[in-house]
């Protein structure tokens, strides 16, 4: 794709921030890797194809292609000269060393800034690039502990459990190619860069679904610390003490797998559950009463004792007897002719094969350096009138070093660069203006017309860097968001979500009936003053409504608007309903986490809406700045699935090269041993019981023992290397489990940290509530509220130097603002606002 075309982004990453760059290669930015001498560690992540020195790292190929590599060393003087020349040169730097490495070595964005005034300079680090954990040792397995995503994933009585292929450093580089481009359109207007610091522990934060902040609205009865054995949910009770315990049940055996299905309940879902109900009443496959029984109504018939838990038991009960009879195919069949959320758990062995992903074109061949290809994940996103960028592999080391080779000789000036058009000279006496305190997008102006998660996430962020945002919602069809917890004080009433808060805070919120061609009038008008336009119903919908594509260019030829699905605009399943952990199944996550011995577990809460917001937003982001250089409006597709997929494609690659399924194996790692999550001895109310760590190296396995064994376990040479401790995993487990079971998990975490091991306790919303790192990041915002004075929300998840996020108001009651956006922004008169007022439009 060329929105990205004539940027230069520098890319020193290892696998902790591959595909920060990979993003912006897919748009049409060129990325030259700088590799070490012996080529980047990425290239030793797995999944491989192949043995010995002949393997191939399928990480490596997924999160580098498009990218051209050269090898300089930093610790050679020359190599650091051609180093600094080349990075003098760059729009983007994207670097993950550890804290002060690349100060050591005159890399830093200060030195870097000082002859590059304009560069966007992105730093991931595990907890940021300073604080009081900025030094702790990391893996993924510590990351996601850290933050708050491997608490609330746990089966029963085992400990959480994490999802079985590293995420989080992925979750970081999409935030860190999301930053960038923020910083990006900061410096268009002045030519100012600026340095941004991603957390990884923070990005992790937001596959949480908002649970983070349970401690902090003081709700302890939706997410519940651990030693609880029962919560309410959306007004269920929820059994949480035992594996596979019927009254949590989501994950279905049928006969050629298993399938996704909640049988909600609650008027944020429950009509679902009619729509599968009714169809089991027509199989006679349930109780007549369960076939008639108003699932939107449960909680409160339950509340009022007509209705008690053995009916829901046997509802689950007369379900599972008739979907292990069924298949895979004719049971999505009938979800998408019945608009029932059930989805079947894929396998990357069914995503390659998925009619619908081959409808839409989406797994790309990409040319091996032998005679072969590659299957990796296609677009980030489809762009309507913008052609997408050849997909090429990932190099060779070293493979583009003509690059630098006597890089003075070659033309590294840019002039002609988009990137460059407004960058001052530092030679030229006076070019540098002074910096701004202008938001990075100030003035940028968005109609929102999404709902639940993945849809007003991405106007969240637009609404911390500056945007106005102009919330659109219904108050007599209740956005699903408002419907889910945790409630402020426990209290679910639909203002009192922290979910919606969280997703929405910032904004500006008008009610309007989109059922009236008065409301949809408003709407148009809305298209008229914006400049991008978000939406997340079904694909067809705005059509439905004359608010299709074209309809929005006449009325704004440059508008952009985006729209967000679950399965995107095309395809056979298209229009198929469903939530982001109907996502999760069928973009193969389901099946990878949980225990080997167990059904699936899955990831917690709808995993692609922690996904997709971030590639929507690159997407956005992209499209904005080839509007500013061209006038051109686009309308983007983002399918949800799609984008989570991206965070597979090492696995996809695997399953098409070797036939080897990734599957789910606990907290075990293919690599490294011991790699596991530990209860400890209980402290006061249950909390912190778990630690999570990770030996990835054989210094910090010798370290470990010399904790937990003395140094006759430190010096026994059957555990000296990653193989050997692999085939002896379950007993290293053994020792370590009794080890920590008798010592608090923060007082394991720091004696580990402390002796060079990778270790965090799996955090729990009041350990992050209370964590030094997070306070020192911000990480926790209180907010001003009209109907109950305060409330939190999480900040932003990355920081930025110079035009810094500000969580400007909290989100916004039911019609808050109807009069302002209606009155001040698009300029109705007061009778004019008097009339849909009265008509029942504001609603």
């Amino acid at each position: 794709m060329d929105l990205l075309n004539g940027y230069r982004v520098v890319d020193l990453t290892d696998g902790r921030g591959l595909l920060a760059g990979r993003l912006l290669a897919d748009l049409g930015a060129e990325v030259v890797q700088v590799e070490p001498p012996g080529g980047s560690s990425a290239r030793s992540v797995g999944p491989f194809v192949g043995e010995g020195e002949a393997a191939t790292s399928l990480y490596w190929e997924a999160f580098a292609s498009n990218k051209r590599s050269v090898v300089l060393d930093a610790d050679d003087p020359a190599d650091r000269a051609t180093l600094v020349a080349l990075l003098a040169t760059a729009d983007f730097v994207f670097e993950s060393a550890p804290p002060g490495w690349t100060a050591a070595r005159g890399l830093d964005h200060d030195t870097v800034a000082a002859a590059n005034p304009g560069v966007v300079y992105v730093s991931i680090t595990p907890f940021g690039s300073d604080g009081p954990k900025a030094d702790w040792l990391d893996s993924d397995l510590v990351c996601w502990a850290a933050g708050g995503a491997l608490y609330f994933n746990r089966d029963g009585d085992r400990p959480p459990v994490r999802i079985s292929v590293p995420q989080s450093y992925l979750h970081a580089a999409a935030d860190a190619a999301v930053a960038a481009l923020v910083a990006h359109h900061a410096r268009v207007r002045d030519g100012l860069g600026q340095h941004v610091d991603v957390s990884v522990q923070q990005s992790v934060a937001q596959a949480t679904l908002s649970a983070t902040l349970s401690a902090a609205v003081a709700d302890r009865s939706t997410y519940p610390d651990p030693g609880t054995t029962e919560a309410r949910l959306a007004g269920q009770r929820i059994d949480l003490s035992g594996s596979g315990s019927a009254s949590r049940r989501t994950k279905w055996p049928v006969q050629d797998g298993y399938v996704e299905l909640h049988l909600s309940m609650g008027p944020a879902a429950g009509r679902f559950t009619n729509n599968l109900m009714r169809w089991l009443g027509e199989e006679e496959a349930v109780d007549p009463d369960l076939a008639a029984l108003d699932w939107a109504d449960v909680p409160r018939l339950y509340d009022a004792g007509e209705l008690t838990i053995g009916d829901l038991e046997r509802a689950r009960h007369q379900v599972a007897e008739y979907l292990c009879r069924q298949t895979t195919s004719a049971l999505m069949d009938e979800a998408m002719a019945r608009k029932i959320l059930l989805a079947p758990i894929s396998t990357t062995a069914d995503l390659v094969a998925s009619p619908h992903l081959a409808d839409r074109s989406f797994f790309a061949q990409v040319q091996r350096a032998d005679a072969g290809t590659w299957t990796l994940p296609g677009p980030v996103a489809r762009f309507d009138g913008v052609d997408d960028v050849a997909r090429r592999r990932a190099p060779l080391p070293g493979e583009d070093q003509a690059l630098v080779d006597g890089v003075r000789a070659h033309d590294w000036s840019g002039a002609a660069r988009p990137g460059r058009s407004t960058r001052p000279d530092p030679a030229a006496d006076g070019a540098v203006p002074a910096p701004t305190a202008r938001p990075a997008l100030d003035g940028l102006k968005v109609a929102d017309l999404s709902w639940v998660v993945a849809g007003p996430m991405i106007g969240r962020v637009l609404a911390d860097y500056g945007a106005t945002v102009v919330r659109v919602e219904s108050s007599w069809r209740i956005e699903t968001n408002r419907l889910v917890g945790p409630f402020r004080n426990g209290e679910q009433d639909p203002e009192h979500s922290a979910s919606y808060g969280n997703c929405n805070a910032g904004k500006l919120g008008v009610t309007l009936d989109l059922g009236t061609a008065r409301g949809r009038d408003v709407v148009r008008d809305l298209v008229a003053w914006a400049d991008v336009v978000l939406e997340s119903f079904s694909p067809g919908v705005m059509a439905k409504w004359g608010l299709g594509f074209d309809e929005l260019q006449r009325i704004n030829p440059a508008v952009i608007l985006l729209s967000t699905s679950l399965m995107g605009q095309t395809g056979r399943w298209a229009t198929f309903a469903g939530f982001g952990n109907i996502g999760a199944a069928v973009s193969g996550f389901q099946h990878i986490v949980g225990w080997p011995d167990r059904p699936p577990l899955g990831p917690f809460g709808p995993y692609t809406d922690y996904v997709g917001p971030r590639f929507s937003l690159v997407a956005l982001l992209a499209a904005l700045d080839r509007r500013r250089r061209t006038g051109v409006g686009c309308a983007i597709d983002v399918a949800q699935a799609e984008a989570a997929i991206h965070f597979l494609g090492p696995q996809v690659a695997e399953v098409v090269a070797t036939g080897v399924a990734a599957t789910r194996q606990g907290n075990a790692d293919r690599q490294f041993a011991p790699h596991g999550v530990y209860t400890c001895r209980p402290a006061e109310r249950g909390r912190s019981r778990w630690v999570a760590v990770a030996v990835c190296s054989d210094d910090q396995w010798r370290a470990l023992a010399g904790v937990v064994g003395g140094p006759e376990l430190a010096g026994d040479p059957s555990f000296a290397d990653a193989a050997a401790r692999l085939e002896r995993a379950g007993e290293i487990d053994e020792r370590i489990g009794a080890w920590a079971a008798a010592h608090l998990a923060p007082d394991v975490a720091a004696q580990l940290q402390a002796a060079g091991v990778p270790a965090h306790v799996a955090m729990s919303s009041l350990d992050m509530l209370d964590d030094p790192q997070l306070a020192h990041r911000g990480h926790f915002v209180e907010l001003d509220h009209p109907l109950f004075g305060r409330t939190t929300v999480e900040g932003s998840r990355f920081a930025l130097s110079r035009t810094p996020a500000a969580v400007r108001r909290a989100a916004p009651t039911l019609g808050q603002d109807n009069e302002t956006v209606l009155c001040d922004l698009l300029g109705y008169s007061a009778e004019r606002y008097r009339s849909l007022l009265d008509g029942g439009i504001l609603r």
